[in-house]
């Protein structure tokens, strides 16, 4: 009977996925149909390839009535990005390498780093930018009838003015840990850079 009603349940969630419908009609958009960058695994495609080497890439979208603000938004969550994807990488090497198993102090320093890391960086720049005027209509499932803009914006920066902001921040900070958790971020900052550096 088990194997049976989990069945029935991904049966009923596939078909869900398959069936699945916008709530919206696109009225006007920036492009004609949105571009590859907007997924982040292609956010790299904003840009030529021998200059997409250069640069790490973010993509962030955002909600609003009003276009400039939606964009604007957009922008804003996609530079918050940066610092939020480089401390998490960070984060992810300095748990390889620390034994720590307190997770509330990992947290604490993750948010830390992510601060940090946001304070120190320059060079961040829109890359692309790609919006559309929705009208969502109650007949097709949305909650209300209205027309609202949905944005996507890539920003860049340079892999060198990454390495610099990550640098900066471990001049600054690093004196606040000791032992072994600051030998392990030690390394895991340094191994960053170094990939950084690489080109990677």
């Amino acid at each position: 009977m088990k194997k049976h009603l989990a069945a029935l349940s991904t049966l009923c969630l596939l078909s869900a996925c398959a069936g699945f419908k916008p709530d919206y009609v696109v009225k006007d958009a920036s492009e004609s149909s949105a571009p590859s960058w907007t997924v982040q695994s292609k956010a790299h495609k904003v840009d030529s390839s021998s200059e997409a080497k250069e640069h790490r890439y973010f993509v962030n979208d955002a909600h609003n009535v009003n276009q400039r603000l939606c964009l604007k938004a957009a922008e804003t969550r996609a530079t918050q990005k940066v610092a939020s994807e480089v401390a998490q990488e960070i984060m992810s090497r300095f748990e390889e390498k620390s034994q720590s198993e307190d997770d509330t102090a990992s947290t604490k320093l993750k948010d830390k780093l992510e601060q940090n890391i946001q304070v120190n960086l320059h060079g961040v720049a829109v890359a692309g930018k790609y919006w559309e005027k929705r009208s969502y209509l109650k007949e097709m499932g949305a909650e209300k009838d209205y027309t609202s803009y949905k944005c996507d914006v890539v920003v860049r920066i340079k892999k060198s003015a990454l390495a610099e902001a990550i640098e900066a921040y471990k001049a600054k900070t690093m004196k606040t840990l000791a032992g072994e958790e600051k030998k392990a971020m030690t390394e895991a900052v340094d191994s960053y850079v170094a990939d950084l550096k690489a080109g990677n």
